[in-house]
């Protein structure tokens, strides 16, 4: 989907390594579907687990450098965590987030966060558009030479998470999307 507003045809194998386009989508997907993941808070991507505490017999224990703290608990991997939301159970807690670590003064920690997801299926699809955008305005300067096409892309890509995040916004317990839909208003 990336290739096609930059002019390219449809890759049949991703896995073909003798094409520039494939070898590009496969360099820059992972990262870039992170990114978008990262940047909103997608109901596809929520997840809720409770962490795992670190003793101060661990090669990474902390605290003693953060004595403010009393509990150091490594971010999930299973899913990955991308990035940390909210511990729900406690909203007016304290913690701090240092490298792949949560630390706080919780006994235990149910970490609401958004996952890593590896499967495009379970990707909404206006969150597969806008996956797609940011992708091609990532390929456009290799693939067209053109900076002009790699700035429209990215106008397509904030045009088309707009857009996602606004009904995402709507499909969630509490409605995110009014700073969206005033920015729409406001872009006409």
């Amino acid at each position: 989907m990336a290739l096609t507003p930059l002019g390219d045809s449809r890759i049949h194998d991703i896995d073909d390594d003798t094409g520039e386009p494939a070898v590009l989508c496969n360099l820059y997907y992972d990262t870039i579907v992170d990114e978008v993941l990262r940047s909103h808070e997608w109901n596809c991507a929520l997840w809720y687990q409770s962490l795992a505490t670190l003793s101060d017999d661990d090669d990474d224990y902390l605290l003693d450098d953060y004595e403010e703290y009393g509990y150091q608990y490594s971010l999930p991997t299973d899913p990955y965590c991308l990035r940390p939301l909210s511990i729900p159970e406690h909203k007016d807690a304290d913690y701090e987030i240092v490298g792949r670590y949560l630390l706080c003064d919780l006994e235990t920690v149910v970490l609401k966060y958004i996952k890593r997801i590896e499967d495009p299926a379970q990707f909404d699809s206006l969150l597969v558009q806008a996956i797609a955008y940011r992708l091609a305005a990532e390929l456009a300067m290799r693939m067209t030479n053109s900076k002009a096409s790699r700035d429209d892309m990215l106008r397509m890509y904030e045009w088309q998470m707009n857009r996602a995040r606004t009904i995402d916004g709507l499909e969630s317990e509490e409605p995110q999307i009014e700073e969206y839909a005033v920015r729409d208003a406001k872009d006409g």
